[in-house]
């Protein structure tokens, strides 16, 4: 504490979002658009807070300098003492014997879907989509429920998911979401193949710029978005449901017109590739990356509740959040201020930010905005 009161009457300097780097301090709290507050003054800088605020479309930070006017950087090794704590959470599961099985079917699945989509590509075979949804159905065969297929996908996440992974993470989850809003069986299989397929205009984008661990050039951004063409032209004339097709093309696609590669609004957005584009994000921002660490479900949640019922389809969010974070109510929680402690009850209209129990004291999170759930433990 007595550090942090000399943090705070030391200097501070503007440093662009792009130069900051984990362990730096904030001088000054960091300010949203509508006037919440983001993070605190006197937070070290994680990799997890300084993509948070890049979502944000946050330019810049105050941020702390000694007197002789050098930034100051504190110890990383208490800046990820919470991620150590949460992978020996992920670290238990891993030595099951479901996760094994799970891992090994997963893998497998990976696998045969990079080389049979590698000799689709180049020799234009027709899709085997009821081998591919086989696959998909060996992995779900090892899951006992949702959160079950969830956490066997997050304790997978230990290295940084390629291409391929992301679709069949996608696939899975749209699987799962298919049965929350109770489709028929059949068109259970067909939302599968449109997660699994979405991103397949990626495998034509060099992997230099898909895999850079630099902010992208604005070349190379345009590059990546030409991924959603590439893509549905690889599938438009195959003989696959058009649903399949569209989510390739439309997944980048926001109700509110924000999105590409059409500005497309509302009802001209496919209602599967509404589905595909909350999964798709989810997904990316829980996974690794080779420029940050994975966000916790509840800070991808607090991304979401911010701007995303303006850019995705709130019934199918709204739907998403409400099953998915059911599962969590009684799990213990690590907050932003390191205090552990017990989800006890969701608030309907704020689900990133529930009623936790830490000892005797309970505190909502909806109404004490400085605090936020950091991993779930």
């Amino acid at each position: 504490m007595s550090l942090l009161w000399g943090w705070q009457i030391m200097k501070s300097k503007n440093v662009l979002i792009n130069k900051t780097v984990p362990g730096m301090i904030l001088a000054k709290d960091v300010i949203d658009f509508s006037g919440q507050i983001l993070v605190s003054k006197g937070t070290t800088l994680t990799d997890n807070i300084i993509s948070k605020l890049q979502f944000h479309s946050i330019k810049s930070l105050m941020i702390c300098v000694n007197k002789n006017g050098e930034l100051i950087k504190e110890n990383t090794q208490s800046v990820t003492s919470e991620q150590i704590l949460h992978e020996s959470h992920l670290s238990k599961i891993r030595k099951t014997e479901e996760f094994l099985t799970f891992q090994k079917d997963f893998n497998c699945c990976v696998e045969n879907f990079q080389s049979y989509m590698e000799e689709v590509i180049t020799t234009n075979e027709p899709l085997d989509t009821t081998n591919l949804l086989r696959s998909i159905h060996n992995v779900l065969d090892n899951s006992r429920n949702a959160i079950h297929l969830f956490d066997m996908i997050n304790s997978m996440r230990n290295h940084d998911d390629n291409t391929y992974t992301h679709c069949v993470n996608v696939s899975l989850i749209c699987y799962v979401f298919g049965q929350w809003i109770h489709l028929p069986q059949s068109e259970i299989g067909i939302l599968t193949l449109c997660g699994l397929f979405h991103d397949i205009g990626k495998l034509e984008i060099p992997q230099s710029i898909i895999m850079k661990p630099d902010k992208l050039t604005e070349d190379e951004y345009q590059t990546i978005k030409k991924h959603t063409l590439i893509g549905y032209e690889l599938l438009k004339d195959r003989a696959i449901d058009d649903r399949i097709k569209y989510a390739s093309l439309m997944h980048h696609e926001r109700i509110d017109g924000s999105g590409y590669p059409n500005q497309l609004t509302g009802d001209e957005i496919e209602n599967f590739s509404k589905i595909v584009a909350i999964v798709d994000v989810y997904d990316a921002l829980t996974s690794k990356r080779v420029y940050r660490d994975p966000l916790s479900p509840f800070e991808v949640l607090l991304v979401f509740e911010k701007d995303g019922y303006t850019k995705y389809d709130p019934s199918y969010l709204i739907v998403f959040f409400e099953q998915m974070f059911q599962t969590y109510v009684t799990n213990t929680v690590r907050l932003s201020d390191g205090s552990e402690g017990k989800i006890i009850m969701l608030n309907k209209h704020a689900l990133a930010e529930p009623v936790v129990q830490v000892g005797n004291t309970f505190i909502d999170l909806s109404k004490n905005k400085s605090l936020f759930i950091q991993a779930i433990i």
